[in-house]
């Protein structure tokens, strides 16, 4: 038996708070939509190219993608997983 260790990486993200669509619509754009009509959950054009489909996003999970990358590759993260997975990282400004 082997054992192994994930890489670092580095992602962006924003958490779907349930209110804040415009954000989500800014971090991803045309590729997440509403369930229906004041429905909380939503539904993300996952994978690299949407190849995931449309998949659930309820509130309080995480979208992210690799950093700087504007294409259609995004995926939706469990909170406890990205507690877990994810440390906040201080960027040079």
């Amino acid at each position: 038996m082997s054992r192994y260790r994930s890489k670092p990486q580095e992602v962006e993200a924003v958490q779907w708070a349930g209110r804040n669509g415009n954000d989500l619509r800014r971090f991803v754009g045309a590729n997440v939509t509403r369930v229906k009509p004041g429905d909380h959950d939503l539904l993300l054009l996952a994978g690299k190219e949407g190849s995931q489909g449309w998949v659930p996003v309820p509130v309080g999970h995480w979208i992210v993608r690799q950093p700087g990358d504007f294409t259609d590759h995004h995926w939706p993260v469990d909170p406890d997983y990205f507690a877990v997975k994810y440390e906040p990282v201080e960027v040079a400004g």
